[in-house]
């Protein structure tokens, strides 16, 4: 059966509009956030107010109070400083404790949103979303093949961007970059900015790769949606079941 082009297009556009669930702090966090943000912020204050009498006061030698007041003000704004810091990683560990409980209710919230999101979906066809999977499908294939075309597997990327950084620092580090851009392009400097243009090639694509496996997960994560969606109108349609088991040990 064919199946409308623009129905599989409109799905591709509601698909697109998807994001995964923000993760919403918990009561403890969000409290133990709100007090170091205030320590934070008064420990600026002291920190001011510290810089701006030191710069206006003028008695010379500073008397007795005045060097109390600095230092009382400089231990304040340390303190409060370090206990910003200090507080969340309090709060997180308190909640170690609860870390299954938590868990469950970060999958429960994850099942919900991904259910609502599908159910956008739930007035088109199963032809059209079967015809949009295969879509999505076939552009993460295209774009891990491009990516694995210039650098392989998962461990590629980090590896040329580890080489690029070598790469730097055996001929000088940053030194060595601006004298070389400094030159410019001329035969006495040719060696150098040949070499200093491959190590840009490699940075380059190493960039690229990143922003395409970014590109892939989207589209993966559409395809998730997606099968959510198959998966509610297969109560309607047990034949599907077959059809997606099958896609599913293809993948």
């Amino acid at each position: 059966m064919s199946v409308s082009i623009d129905h599989t297009l409109k799905v591709l556009e509601v698909l697109s509009r998807c994001e995964p669930r923000k993760v919403r702090r918990t009561d403890v966090e969000a409290r133990s956030q709100l007090i170091a943000n205030g320590c934070l912020g008064f420990s600026f204050i002291f920190l001011l107010a510290n810089g701006l009498f030191v710069f206006f006061y003028n008695v010379k030698p500073p008397s007795v109070a005045a060097k109390i007041f600095v230092v009382v003000m400089f231990l304040l704004t340390t303190i409060l400083a370090l206990a910003a810091l200090i507080i969340p990683m309090i709060a997180s560990l308190v909640l170690l404790r609860k870390w299954k409980a938590l868990a469950l209710n970060s999958l429960c919230e994850d099942v919900r949103h991904e259910h609502k999101l599908a159910g956008q979906l739930e007035f088109y066809g199963l032809p059209v979303l079967k015809d949009a999977r295969f879509w999505l499908e076939r552009r993460v294939s295209r774009i891990n093949a491009t990516s694995g075309r210039f650098f392989g597997e998962k461990t590629a990327v980090v590896g040329l961007l580890a080489t690029s950084y070598s790469f730097v620092g055996e001929f000088g580090g940053l030194n060595w970059v601006g004298q070389t851009l400094a030159a410019g392009f001329t035969l006495d400097n040719l060696g150098n900015t040949l070499l200093l243009w491959v190590g840009a090639f490699l940075f380059g694509f190493s960039i690229g790769a990143i922003l395409l496996g970014c590109l892939a997960a989207r589209y993966r994560y559409q395809i998730e949606i997606l099968d959510v969606a198959l998966k509610d109108a297969s109560k309607e349609s047990p034949e599907l079941d077959v059809s997606l088991e099958h896609s599913k040990v293809g993948e």
